[in-house]
């Protein structure tokens, strides 16, 4: 049971008693607000099968159950491999979990999951043992085993897309904190008394670096009677501003736009400084949507990071982009299943 350290056999399904820790496959899902993408995944990191729905989208959990368990079930009947050669599912959900305990404790972006027990409450349903973790975690292990991050002792891997946080590897183990939910840097407060954030606080860095942020400082300017092609191209219902909307304004020579692309890079600099000034990491791998969004975002993310981190340690770190791109969210779920099982 060493692969297996985290948790109490007398408390899991017996199916968690009969892993072998040899078998060729584990199934990566990776739970989104709106989309479930699933895949059947070798120990190569090769995604040899794939299931994606958006049945669950904004659901109660009953439902996105149902929605995972039928990717589940899809994927094994499609690609006609046997339950038996696969390890375990590993299960990436947006929001804090306590991955160790197999809860989900809170999710912004699906409605009624506090305290959940996802894990167990799906290794029941499916017979098969489950691994639960925040994405960003499972993206970090990803990066790490298969991408960016191989041969990184100590790395941080950064999502910067609809939010902004981190996955961290320490001595080539993922850490998760005392209660599972480190690496929630989207929600350290950097303005004091700034904009609401969706966790309720005001001036986190989510406020700015992330895809919510850049919508956020768009109606901002809308409404304060920006002269902006912004006002023209923003959604008629008022739904969020995508990053690739202000990215298409700013190419077109929008100064607007161009600022806030810039100042959503700075403050994700900022927070970049922050893991380099706390954890010393020897490798920053940065993905995520918004990092397509190339110089604009990526060279003022670059400048603030160098700006508030202390000389002494600018060349401590390599900062680059993710390599294993949409794909990460599946391969990292698969990853983390791997690497427990080692």
């Amino acid at each position: 049971m060493e692969g297996w350290k985290f948790y109490q056999p007398s408390s899991l399904p017996f199916f968690y008693l009969t892993m072998t820790m040899n078998k060729p496959y584990a199934i990566g899902i990776d739970v989104g607000g709106t989309k479930i993408a699933a895949g059947l995944v070798n120990r190569a990191g090769e995604i040899l099968h794939r299931y994606t729905t958006r049945a669950h989208s904004e659901q109660q959990p009953a439902v996105v159950i149902r929605a995972i368990e039928e990717a589940y079930r899809c994927l094994i009947k499609e690609s006609g491999i046997e339950v038996a050669e696969i390890e375990a599912v590993g299960l990436g959900f947006p929001g804090n979990t306590n991955g160790p305990a197999g809860i989900v404790l809170v999710s912004s972006n699906l409605p009624a999951w506090n305290r959940f027990p996802l894990r167990d409450t799906l290794a029941t349903r499916l017979g098969i043992p489950v691994i639960l973790d925040n994405d960003t975690n499972l993206c970090a292990v990803g990066e790490h085993r298969y991408g960016a991050g191989r041969g990184a002792r100590n790395m941080g891997y950064v999502t910067f897309s609809t939010g902004y946080g981190i996955g961290i590897i320490i001595n080539n183990q993922l850490y998760v904190g005392h209660t599972g939910t480190a690496g929630e840097l989207g929600h350290v407060v950097i303005d004091i008394g700034g904009p609401l954030c969706t966790c309720g606080k005001r001036g986190c860095i989510m406020a700015y670096a992330c895809g919510i942020g850049i919508s956020r400082m768009a109606y901002e300017q809308i409404n304060a009677g920006a002269d902006t092609l912004l006002r023209r191209m923003a959604p008629a219902n008022g739904q969020r501003i995508s990053g690739e909307i202000v990215t298409e304004a700013a190419q077109q020579g929008d100064a607007v736009a161009v600022e806030i692309l810039r100042k959503a890079g700075y403050y994700g600099g900022v927070a970049l400084s922050m893991v380099v000034e706390i954890l010393n990491p020897e490798l920053i791998v940065v993905g995520g949507g918004l990092v397509r969004i190339g110089p604009l975002l990526w060279d003022p993310m670059l400048v603030a990071m160098r700006e508030h981190t202390q000389p002494e340690l600018w060349d401590s770190v390599r900062v680059v982009p993710w390599q294993l791109g949409d794909d990460l969210g599946i391969i990292g779920a698969a990853a983390k299943v791997f690497a427990e099982t080692e």
